[in-house]
């Protein structure tokens, strides 16, 4: 089900946790105490409908995210001749591929209603909406209504609560570009559409470049966890203008939220 609604900036205040009309707070550049003005990545944004959008694309050279096998057909089957498969991350990227193959559908975290995570949010087609003030940027994904907070200019914590999202601490970089780091990220979402795992030492950093006519947005993105991968490796994303956000709430309707081949678990009785 996708509901428009125009007034959703009007609840953002909220989320931020600033008074005022949030409507000003996605449109005007923001100033960090300083005559200088920063890049101005507010606004609405988007990957693309074709499939291209709906997985990392690979880097000029040098080690870079999984990419479709040539069999793969309708699902999301991995080519795990890449490198950068440890011993783990290979046997759960052959055993997705295998239930693929055999015609069973995998059940990927977001039809199970699970957050997300970086860097796989990365890789989703929804619309996402970016809200900067001085001290944090955050980032409204249309898909199932997540949440995510950049704190501008601090520390990681020595030892981080570990969660979903983890803890993402960014800077501004020139005038066009918003570099984030995030670490403290549980285990139990997945890397990418492959069935990739990850573990609690996963660490992440997205660089975001905004052309200067405001026309895209490109991310690079770093990866490396010593118990998944055999090495760091890196993958690019393109975000295009979009419209707001619409209302998209994985645990209605019992179906994939996006449309696709995946059936969400449906309970046979009411519980109350």
């Amino acid at each position: 089900m996708r509901v428009w609604f125009g007034s959703f900036l009007v609840t953002i205040s909220w989320l931020l946790g600033v008074a005022g009309p949030a409507q000003s707070v996605a449109q005007e550049p923001v100033h960090s105490g300083t005559d200088s003005e920063i890049p101005n990545f507010s606004g609405f944004w988007t990957r693309s409908d074709d499939a291209a959008g709906r997985t990392f694309q690979s880097p000029p050279n040098g080690p870079g995210p999984l990419t479709r096998a040539a069999d793969s057909g309708p699902f999301w089957i991995a080519d795990h001749e890449n490198p950068i498969l440890g011993p783990r991350a290979l046997d759960a990227v052959m055993a997705h591929g295998q239930m693929g193959r055999s015609g069973q559908i995998p059940q990927p975290a977001w039809v199970q209603c699970w957050p997300i995570g970086v860097p796989l949010i990365v890789n989703m087609n929804d619309p996402m909406q970016i809200l900067q003030t001085a001290e944090k940027v955050t980032i409204l994904y249309a898909r199932d209504n997540q949440v995510r907070h950049i704190y501008l200019n601090e520390q990681h914590p020595a030892d981080p609560v570990r969660n979903w999202y983890g803890y993402s601490v960014g800077h501004y970089e020139g005038s066009n570009s918003l570099v984030v780091e995030t670490r403290g990220q549980n285990d139990k979402a997945l890397v990418d559409r492959f069935g990739t795992p990850r573990s609690e030492k996963l660490r992440v950093v997205e660089r975001y470049t905004i052309e200067p006519d405001r026309s895209s947005i490109s991310v690079e993105l770093t990866i490396e966890d010593p118990e998944t991968f055999t090495t760091p490796w890196t993958a690019y994303a393109t975000y295009w203008p979009s419209e707001p956000l619409y209302e998209q709430i994985c645990a209605e309707n019992n179906k994939d939220p996006s449309g696709g081949t995946f059936d969400v678990p449906t309970a046979t009785r009411y519980e109350f």
